[in-house]
């Protein structure tokens, strides 16, 4: 029996879709006035922070802090704490302390660091980037002294249950000249390649100059072009800072987890100056594990100026 009501009345319509927002690109946020920045921030979801992210590892140090201040002196805390994933907490902190003003600097400071919602946001973040540490993993740390100058560096890495690195941090204070690898080193280097694809090297997270003889929780499948260009182009940089005197702090991910052959290279590291703490050049890069990538180093007039314009 057909229903009297209705019959022959179409179906309802479905409510229209909501307009998906396209990412703001930083320039763009740089451009929008502050209303239209907040809720930009605001709306971003986690894979667009992703895709920020990548965009604002791609800019050149000095327009990336350029930006961090201007968009300190248009958002409020909150969107600030947000953007912490896209631009690092230690690049927010200081644009804020920088540009915000002094309503906008005190929120910030309150916001919680642990347990708080906005801490809520840069784990959940953090998990879609595949930095989360909710995997099975564990630490392991080494202290290396050189025996000609007694300088000490030290590393930290968290590995999976089945030994593979996933994450890394440390401080370098020293180069290690003429340090020959063990046979058991050379092993673990061909084991490591093993796990990857043709083409792989078993590379270094730290290089061998930098901790010696480590073995597996030191090693991934790095592509060879990888691993003999960008990468070490990169080491060099650390080396040529350390022999500057300065000290190298350094953070590393290896992404996505639990896998025997990670994609992508997360790095941020800052420069130290050991006599007064001052942090003289900090920086962010990404790498894909794989041929055809580049990284400009800094060169040594360059590290020259910064030095002396810490100090």
């Amino acid at each position: 029996m057909t229903d009297p009501i209705s019959a022959g009345l179409a179906p309802p319509l479905p409510p229209p879709l909501e307009p998906v927002q396209p990412v703001p690109t930083p320039q763009t946020l740089q451009q929008s006035a502050p209303p239209q920045a907040r809720a930009q921030v605001d709306g971003l979801t986690l894979p667009q922070l992703d895709t920020l992210r990548e965009q604002v590892d791609a800019l050149p140090l000095a327009e990336r802090q350029t930006l961090a201040n201007d968009l300190a002196g248009k958002l409020d805390a909150p969107q600030l704490r947000k953007l912490e994933a896209a631009f690092g907490q230690d690049t927010i902190a200081d644009a804020v302390d920088r540009r915000s003003n002094a309503d906008v600097r005190e929120a910030y400071a309150a916001l919680p660091r642990e347990g708080g919602l906005i801490d809520g946001v840069v784990d959940t973040v953090k998990n879609w980037l595949g930095l989360d540490e909710s995997t099975d993993t564990h630490e392991i740390s080494a202290t290396v002294t050189n025996p000609d100058s007694g300088e000490i560096n030290d590393a930290t890495w968290t590995v999976d249950e089945q030994g593979r690195p996933v994450h890394a941090e440390g401080t370098l204070r020293t180069v290690f000249s003429k340090i020959e690898r063990s046979d058991a080193e050379t092993q673990a280097q061909r084991t490591a390649a093993d796990r990857g694809v043709e083409g792989d090297q078993g590379g270094h997270v730290f290089g061998h100059r930098f901790v010696t003889d480590q073995g597996l929780k030191n090693l991934f499948p790095q592509n060879g072009n990888f691993n003999m260009g960008a990468y070490k182009t990169l080491e060099n940089e650390w080396a040529a800072w350390v022999d500057k005197g300065m000290d190298v702090r350094i953070d590393i991910d290896l992404t996505p987890r639990e896998v025997d052959r990670p994609d992508r290279v997360r790095i941020s590291y800052d420069v130290i100056d050991p006599a007064d703490g001052s942090r003289v050049y900090d920086q962010r890069v990404t790498f894909e594990n794989r041929a055809g990538q580049h990284y400009d180093r800094v060169d040594g007039p360059q590290m020259d100026e910064l030095i002396a314009a810490g100090s």
